[in-house]
């Protein structure tokens, strides 16, 4: 499931996210286009702060073509939708465009095609189409995506391959071996505090069997070291991890990964 990879990644975006103070303030029925070319609409204004990247979102929408072909609706389904803002669960344009707005908010938004699907043909939506989204923002969960442990007064330790880390739980029982099955809840971010990836915010532990090969060399030597219930913080270097080239582009060349892990279970 994992192989020498850890899942699939929650894609990184930094690109488009601007301080809230960078933030045009739209007016009511006045048209506004962002630098990356997409249009904003606000029909109908909220209250309270302007939504920022880590903010749990849940919303309705209708989404069409420029022709108002309708491609899909949640009001039809009866089930808003939730996803994490700047963790690229949605496509770029979103993520761009609902820095720019608030709770209770309802706006049109058009999305230029490169900021869509592009030149990729999806069910309902031919390639190089601008999207059409009328959104109602219903709630926003502050700061949602989690956070680095803190590591203050801790023990730093440093393994003889140069894995550095922290316990910040110690758990109880046996520490897994070889050929066992563990679960695992982390989040994994970049040394500047982007998250790329985060078992957190799916809402599962990943499962897999240590020292096989599954995950990177440096998860099979940190998760080694925890007991059951443990936690740690991992600092890996480049070299028990994605290498020189990295995995653009989520991970860049020689990058250090930073990681919260919890052990879950060991079976």
């Amino acid at each position: 499931m994992m192989q020498r990879f850890i899942l699939s990644m929650l894609f990184l975006i930094t690109a488009g996210f601007q301080s809230q103070a960078q933030i045009e303030k739209l007016k009511t029925g006045k048209e506004f286009e962002t630098p990356e070319g997409i249009k904003l609409l606000l029909q109908k204004q909220g209250k309270g702060k302007l939504l920022y990247k880590g903010d749990k979102v849940r919303l309705h929408y209708r989404g069409a073509l420029v022709d108002d072909r309708e491609f899909d609706n949640s009001r039809e389904r009866n089930q808003p939708f939730e996803f994490i803002l700047g963790m690229k669960q949605v496509i770029e344009g979103w993520d761009i465009a609902l820095q720019y707005f608030k709770p209770g908010d309802v706006a049109r938004i058009t999305i230029p095609p490169n900021l869509g699907y592009g030149d990729v043909d999806m069910p309902k939506i031919p390639s190089g189409s601008y999207l059409v989204f009328d959104i109602e923002i219903l709630e926003a969960i502050r700061d949602f995506a989690p956070k680095p442990y803190s590591t203050k007064g801790l023990n730093k330790q440093t393994s003889t391959s140069g894995l550095e880390y922290w316990i910040v739980q110690e758990g109880s029982g046996d520490k897994p071996t070889r050929g066992k099955t563990v679960e695992v809840h982390y989040t994994g971010f970049l040394e500047n505090g982007d998250i790329f990836d985060s078992s957190v915010l799916k809402g599962t532990p990943i499962s897999f069997r240590l020292s096989s090969g599954m995950v990177i060399p440096g998860w099979d030597e940190g998760i080694a070291l925890l007991k059951p219930g443990g936690s740690a913080v991992l600092s890996i270097p480049y070299n028990l991890a994605y290498g020189e080239s990295g995995r653009p582009p989520m991970i860049p060349p020689k990058a250090r990964l930073i990681f919260n892990v919890e052990l879950v279970n060991v079976k």
